[in-house]
């Protein structure tokens, strides 16, 4: 992971990245239990890319559904968080 770029973000819904020019994953906030906030980080499919690319509505409605049963969406969550890895190589340059 060498380029991370910010492409869009609504408040509270979503965080989109570019990674390398090629990958899109997004940070979703999430609460897994009341007095707990946290997020996932997801690699769009190719699929997901061009849905997200043709309306951004589509984002706001997958992180809708990630809020809503998070545990549904666990197997497809990487092991780092892109807005952590985004600030680190953000500071570094």
């Amino acid at each position: 992971m060498k380029h991370i770029n910010k492409l869009d973000m609504e408040p509270w819904q979503f965080i989109l990245y570019e990674v390398d020019g090629s990958d899109w994953i997004v940070d979703f906030p999430y609460s897994p239990l009341s007095y707990v906030d946290a997020s996932m980080s997801i690699k769009l499919s190719e699929e997901e890319k061009l849905q997200a690319k043709e309306n951004r509505q589509y984002l706001i409605e997958f992180s809708e559904k990630l809020r809503n049963n998070h545990k549904a969406f666990l197997e497809r969550a990487l092991d780092f968080n892109i807005s952590i890895r985004y600030k680190e190589l953000s500071q570094s340059a």
